[in-house]
């Protein structure tokens, strides 16, 4: 993924005493990576090419991550203004009035530098907030110490099982600016309490190219800085500037893709799938993100895609089989079962709806197919009675680029929904998960639950 890195050194305590600065220095680590220097790319990622944004002299693109504990690691990652400058970040409780700054504790980021097919590398800097305290509200900002950003809040997961709300949204991929921006904010705006975002793949149509990547942001504005995200790779999240690239890593996102973000690496060991293929525990659900380009296909292409293909599933299976929590959530972009028009992902169902029904997995979030599509409860590519055990598919999109409806597996659909851009809030308690989908107008489109038992049984009914 990256190809330089420059390493986060935390200060040591003044004077050998155990101060309130040094406490706060706990709290703060560096998030890893390997290198051989920044310096000698510097003029490079300063010039702009064809199809790239241009760095601003203030840090930009501030995105806090979900990460695998949400109640004591947040993660944050910018675009730096002056990537030969240090990256700083700033962190302190949140206070009830204005931020006293020289209470704030300031520790050195670090700055990695990703190579594109084509034009200048793109710098990412990103630091690891530890050791937090769960349940509180925390402020931050990042910069190099004469440009920082503006400050943000957020607040940790407090800890075990409780009730929270998260926001999911299919494909975003085309017309960001333009058409659907206005797709995101009215999901944020419908709550502003979400705890985290989905996305469930193709956030931009071309994943190397920067520009739409910028549009990406530029969408999200503020809220990205306050609200982790929890993005899955799609297809187009993976295209490389040209066939040549794209036949020697068919199934890894772009390295623009991991440019933007500062994902979980509790994923498989497979260098290839860092950061692409990881979960998150959070209060009492865990959610699975699954690169699903990596099986994609009716077999693996080379020795190297069946060491990824075989890791994957085995690292899931052991996610699945070593769950704690009471709900199970996975996302990936290419649906078990499609809704548009001459779809059907065969090779990849056979291969993760058996891992499904026998860890009783609750929900399946999707993308790639440009509608909405729900289906009942289903188990052996059967629909079950509402109380039986089984999974509820969703599939649903956020952008403009909308496909046809096809009938194909009609008798799985609950409920469907053509040429219509969406958000959907996901309410759960430990009983109970409610998930509502609505248009980018805000009119109500579909709304369902599922009410588990003492013993772990789950009952589908519409609300």
């Amino acid at each position: 993924m990256n190809d330089t890195t420059r390493k986060a050194q935390t200060p040591p305590p003044a004077g050998g005493q155990l101060s309130r600065r040094s406490l706060l220095a706990s709290m703060l680590a560096a998030t890893a990576g390997a290198g051989l220097g920044l310096k000698a790319h510097a003029k490079e990622a300063a010039a702009p090419a064809a199809g790239q944004a241009a760095a601003p002299a203030l840090p930009s693109r501030v995105a806090l991550m979900c990460s695998e504990d949400p109640a004591r690691l947040q993660r944050v990652a910018w675009r730096p203004g002056n990537p030969e400058a240090k990256a700083l970040a700033q962190l302190l409780p949140a206070p009830a009035g204005p931020i006293a700054e020289a209470d704030a504790l300031t520790v050195e980021a670090e700055t990695s530098i990703f190579n594109l097919p084509q034009g200048a590398p793109l710098a990412r800097s990103s630091a690891a907030f530890t050791s937090l305290t769960p349940g509180t509200a925390y402020c931050y900002r990042v910069g190099d110490g004469t440009s920082w950003s503006s400050w943000h809040t957020f607040r940790t997961s407090p800890e075990g099982a409780g009730s929270f709300r998260f926001l999911y949204f299919g494909d975003v991929q085309t017309e960001i600016r333009s058409q659907a921006a206005r797709a995101l904010r009215a999901g944020w705006q419908a709550a502003p309490d979400a705890r985290f975002a989905l996305f469930a793949g193709d956030l931009v149509n071309h994943g190397f190219n920067d520009s739409q990547w910028d549009e990406f942001h530029e969408a999200l504005g503020f809220m990205s800085g306050s609200v982790p995200l929890l993005p899955t790779p799609g297809n187009h999240d993976t295209k490389r500037e040209t066939p040549a690239e794209s036949l020697a890593a068919p199934y890894s996102a772009a390295p623009a893709y991991h440019a933007n973000f500062s994902l979980p690496q509790n994923g498989p060991d497979i260098p290839e799938l860092r950061g692409e293929a990881y979960y998150v525990d959070y209060q009492g659900v865990r959610v699975i993100s699954i690169n699903s380009n990596v099986l994609d296909d009716d077999r693996p292409l080379n020795e190297k895609h069946r060491k990824a293909w075989d890791g994957l599933l085995a690292w899931l299976e052991t996610a699945l089989r070593d769950n704690p929590n009471r709900w199970t959530v996975t996302t990936h972009h290419h649906p078990i079962y499609s809704g548009s028009e001459g779809r059907d992902n065969e090779g990849m169902r056979n291969l993760l709806r058996p891992l499904y029904d026998k860890y009783r997995v609750d929900l399946v979030l999707q993308g790639h197919d440009h509608c909405y599509c729900r289906t009942h409860k289903v188990a052996g590519d059967q629909v079950v009675a509402a109380d039986a055990p089984g999974t509820v598919y969703m599939v649903s999109v956020a952008g403009p680029k909308l496909y046809t409806l096809d009938p194909k597996f009609k008798q799985l659909m609950a409920a469907t929904r053509g040429k219509t851009q969406m958000y959907h809030t996901v309410d759960v308690t430990p009983d109970r998960l409610t998930v509502s989908g609505f248009a980018a107008n805000g009119e109500p489109m579909d709304a369902f639950s599922l009410t588990k038992d003492g013993a772990g049984n789950s009952t589908l009914a519409t609300v």
